[in-house]
């Protein structure tokens, strides 16, 4: 063998440790990726995982408002009902204050003389006027 075949089986030998090395290295990167890909998997699974949770949250959230919503709607329609019965009421109310004291300002009719009674009605007139 001559030198210059030497010189070439040697290249050959030193780029062929590149090569190997060079495999080596791309082969644990693609591990490396690989064991990157299961834990993004798993991240990817508990990110679904949460948003079901919060979509159901959030339907029970939607379905308490609208309970608490017609029950607060309930109240305030007994509560205007209410005020408006109280308005009626004291509107009355001081119809009639107003009619008591144009009433007062009036004259009073002269007094009647209670007709003559026997002793026996008048003991019965006592008796009622006790029992009320």
């Amino acid at each position: 063998m001559s030198i210059a075949a030497l010189a070439y089986e040697a290249l050959v030998c030193v780029l062929l440790a590149a090569a190997v090395v060079m495999c080596w290295r791309v082969d644990r990167r693609l591990r490396a990726l690989r064991t990157g890909q299961d834990g993004l998997k798993g991240t990817v699974s508990d990110l679904n995982d949460a948003v079901d949770r919060a979509r159901a949250s959030l339907a029970a959230l939607d379905r308490a408002s609208k309970d608490q919503g017609a029950a607060l709607k309930t109240d305030v329609d007994a509560a205007r009902r209410l005020a408006d019965e109280l308005r009626f009421l004291t509107d009355q109310g001081e119809t009639q204050a107003q009619s008591a004291l144009s009433r007062r300002e009036r004259p009073a009719p002269p007094a009647r003389r209670a007709p003559d009674r026997t002793e026996d009605e008048r003991d019965l007139h006592d008796a009622l006027k006790a029992l009320r």
